[in-house]
C-alpha cells in the first residue's frame, strides 16, 4: 500500500482504519443478523414460502453477487496470507478482509430488506 497512499499515510496507520472499519462493520452484521432471525422467527410462514422469496429476482441476484464478493476475496486473502516470502504487506491483507467483510454486511442488508418486505405485506 506505499505505492498508492505512502505519501499521504503510513502502512501502520492506515492497517488501524481498516481494523476499525472492519471492528465497526462485524458489529452492523451482528446486529444485521439479530434483525434478520427476530424477523423470519415472527414471520408467518404460510404466506411466505420459499418460492416467494426467491421470486425476487432481483434481490436474490444482488445477494449472490454479494455472496460471490465475499468468497472470493476472502479466498484472495487466504491465498495471499499462504505466501509468506513473497506476499505484499499485511496492510493489503487486511484491505481484501474489508471487502469480503463488506460483501457480507451488503448481503445481510439485501435479506433484511427482503423480510421486511414481505413482513409488510403480510401485515
Amino acid at each position: 500500500m506505499d505505492r498508492l497512499l505512502g505519501g499521504i499515510i503510513n502502512d501502520y496507520t492506515l492497517y488501524k482504519i481498516i481494523e476499525g472499519v472492519i471492528a465497526i462493520l462485524s458489529l452492523v452484521m451482528i446486529y444485521l443478523g439479530i434483525q434478520i432471525a427476530l424477523t423470519w422467527k415472527f414471520l408467518k410462514k404460510d404466506g411466505a414460502g420459499p418460492g416467494e422469496i426467491l421470486a425476487q429476482h432481483e434481490s436474490f441476484f444482488r445477494s449472490s453477487i454479494f455472496i460471490f464478493i465475499a468468497g472470493l476475496f476472502m479466498l484472495i486473502h487466504e491465498f495471499f496470507e499462504g505466501l509468506e516470502k513473497d506476499a505484499p504487506d499485511y496492510t493489503t491483507y487486511e484491505m481484501f478482509e474489508l471487502i469480503a467483510v463488506l460483501g457480507l454486511v451488503l448481503f445481510f442488508y439485501e435479506w433484511n430488506k427482503i423480510l421486511k418486505k414481505l413482513k409488510k405485506k403480510e401485515s
